[in-house]
C-alpha cells in the first residue's frame, strides 16, 4: 500500500501511471482505426468492381437484345455515370471490357459505337463497298506488260522523254477520235481531279460564290470549290425551276455529271439536257461537264460538250474505267479558254508522266482498252444483278433504277448514324437532311472471291439495320 501525504500527491501519481499507460491506448486505436479502414477500402473497391461489370453486363444485354443496333450510338460515360450513381472511371472500365468482348468501339471526337458482327474477312481487310474503282486485279496486266516492254524495245530511252504541256499529239488525236472530240482544244491531265482544280484556278475569283452543284453531287468537288449553291437532282436531271430561281447573274459555272451521275446513277434526258444548254447560252455560264462513266451507258447519250461546245468544260477521267493507278484523264475546253488552260497548267505542273500517256494510246490503238471495258460491262451487270438480288429481300431499301456503272443509289427508311456501315453514307454527297437515309454501294473494287463473301455479310447487316 502506498501512502501519500496529500491530496495533490495522489493527483502527481495518476497522471504519471496514465501516461505511461496512453502510449499502448493510442497504439491500439490506431490500429483498430487502420483495420477499419482497410476493411471499409476493400468493400469500395469491391462494390467498385461488381458495379463496372454490372454496368457493362447491362449494355451487353441491351445490344444482344437490339436496344442498341450494331452500328449505333451508344450512351456517353457522363449520362451513364448519372444514370447508375457512379463515377464516371466506373463506366470507363465498363466501356474497356465492352471493347474486349468485341461489342463496341470509339471514335474520337464522335462517341462510341456497337460494332457490326463479322466486319472483317478471313484475311483481315474490310469488305469495302466504299471505293468507288475497278479493283486492279481485273486490269488486264499481261497484255500491259507487253505493251511496256514493246515501248521500251522500240523507243528506248526516248519511252522517258517528256511530253508538251498540252500532251503527247499522238494520244490527243487518238483521244479525240475515240471519243468524238475536236483535238485541237484537247488537254492531258492527271485525272478528273486535276482538270477541276485547273477550272478553279482559271475561274479563281470568288469562285465558291459563282459556282452551281446538283444535290447530291460529287464530295471531290464539294471541298475543291467550297461549294455553296445547289439544285436539287430529278430522275432525269436538275430540277429546271429550282436552277431558274439560281441563276439571278451571279453564276458563273454549273457543276454536273450528266452521265452516270455519281453518286445517284441518273443520266440525263435529252430535254433536260438541252433546257439546261439554252439557260448556258442565255444567262451565261459554263458547265463543266464531268463524264464519269459513259462508258457503261445502254447506248451513247447526246453530251453538253456536243449541243453548246463554246459553253462547255468537258472533263474525263480514264483512272475510273482503267485501274487507279493510272492517274490520266483529260478535258476539252471552249476555244476562247484554251490558252488559259494550258498556260494554268504549266504554272501548277509542268507535264503528266509521258510514259503513261504513250501506254495508254498503245493500249488504246490495240483495241485493249475496248475489249477491257466491254469485259469489265459484263462483270459489272453480273455484281449488279447479285446485290439488287438481295436488296430485293428488304422491303425497306429502295433503289433508283435504271443505273448504270458500278455504283448503287440506296435508299433506307430510316438514318444510320455510325462511322462503321460499309458504304458511303448519303451526308458525304449532300448537306441535305434529307439524303441522310441514303447511302452509295461501290461494288467494283473487290476481287471475286471477296465479293462472293461480301454478299452473305451485306445481307446481314441490311437484317440487322433494316429488318428482314
Amino acid at each position: 500500500m502506498l501512502f501519500c501525504d496529500s491530496a495533490r500527491s495522489v493527483i502527481y501519481l495518476f497522471s504519471i501511471v496514465c501516461l505511461k499507460r496512453l502510449p499502448k491506448r493510442i497504439s491500439t486505436i490506431c490500429k483498430r482505426s487502420s483495420t477499419i479502414n482497410r476493411v471499409s477500402g476493400n468493400c469500395q473497391q469491391d462494390f467498385a468492381m461488381s458495379l463496372f461489370r454490372e454496368i457493362a453486363d447491362r449494355m451487353e444485354s441491351d445490344i444482344r437484345s437490339g436496344k442498341y443496333k450494331p452500328g449505333g450510338k451508344i450512351p456517353s460515360i457522363r449520362r451513364l455515370a448519372s444514370e447508375f450513381s457512379c463515377n464516371k472511371l466506373t463506366v470507363q472500365r465498363a466501356f474497356e471490357l465492352l471493347k474486349d468482348r468485341g461489342l463496341i468501339e470509339n471514335v474520337i471526337g464522335s462517341g462510341t459505337y456497337v460494332r457490326f458482327p463479322e466486319r472483317i474477312d478471313e484475311r483481315g481487310h474490310l469488305f469495302d463497298f466504299r471505293t468507288s474503282y475497278i479493283s486492279e486485279n481485273f486490269f488486264p496486266y499481261l497484255k500491259a506488260k507487253e505493251i511496256f516492254s514493246n515501248l521500251f524495245d522500240r523507243d528506248r530511252g526516248a519511252a522517258l522523254s517528256s511530253t508538251p504541256v498540252e500532251g503527247d499529239p499522238r494520244l490527243i488525236r487518238v483521244l479525240g477520235e475515240t471519243y468524238r472530240l475536236p483535238a485541237e482544244r484537247v488537254l492531258i491531265v492527271s485525272g478528273a481531279q486535276q482538270g477541276l482544280d485547273l477550272t478553279a484556278k482559271v475561274f479563281a475569283a470568288r469562285i465558291s460564290d459563282s459556282i452551281l452543284f446538283e444535290d447530291p453531287t460529287y464530295h471531290g468537288a464539294i471541298s475543291l470549290f467550297r461549294a455553296k449553291h445547289f439544285v436539287p437532282m430529278e430522275d432525269d436531271g436538275p430540277e429546271l425551276a429550282a436552277l431558274d430561281l439560281k441563276l439571278n447573274g451571279q453564276i458563273r459555272l454549273f457543276y454536273t455529271m450528266p452521265a452516270v451521275h455519281n453518286p445517284t446513277g441518273v443520266s440525263y434526258g435529252r430535254e433536260k439536257l438541252e433546257a439546261v444548254a439554252e439557260r448556258a447560252e442565255k444567262h451565261p455560264f459554263y458547265v463543266i461537264e464531268d463524264d464519269f462513266l459513259s462508258e457503261f451507258l445502254d447506248r451513247p447519250r447526246p453530251r453538253f460538250v456536243d449541243i453548246c461546245p463554246e459553253r462547255t468544260i468537258y472533263i474525263k477521267s480514264l483512272t475510273q474505267t482503267t485501274v487507279s493507278g493510272l492517274r490520266l484523264g483529260f478535258m476539252v475546253v471552249p476555244g476562247e479558254l484554251y490558252d488559259k488552260f494550258v498556260y494554268t497548267k504549266y504554272t501548277s505542273d509542268l507535264v503528266c508522266t509521258g510514259v503513261l500517256q504513250k501506254f495508254l494510246m498503245e493500249f488504246i490503238l490495240r483495241g485493249d482498252y475496248e475489249s477491257y471495258i466491254a469485259e469489265t460491262r459484263k462483270r459489272v451487270a453480273d455484281r449488279q444483278g447479285r446485290l439488287l438480288s438481295i436488296i430485293e429481300r428488304h422491303p425497306d431499301l429502295n433503289v433508283f433504277l435504271p443505273q448504270y456503272g458500278y455504283n448503287l443509289w440506296v435508299q433506307s427508311n430510316r438514318m444510320i448514324d455510325s462511322p462503321y456501315v460499309p458504304w458511303s453514307k448519303g451526308e458525304e454527297f449532300s448537306f441535305s437532311p434529307g439524303y441522310r437515309s441514303c447511302f452509295r454501294l461501290s461494288f467494283m473494287n473487290m476481287e471475286d472471291e471477296s465479293f462472293r463473301r461480301a454478299l452473305p455479310y451485306l445481307d446481314s447487316v441490311f437484317t440487322t439495320l433494316f429488318g428482314v
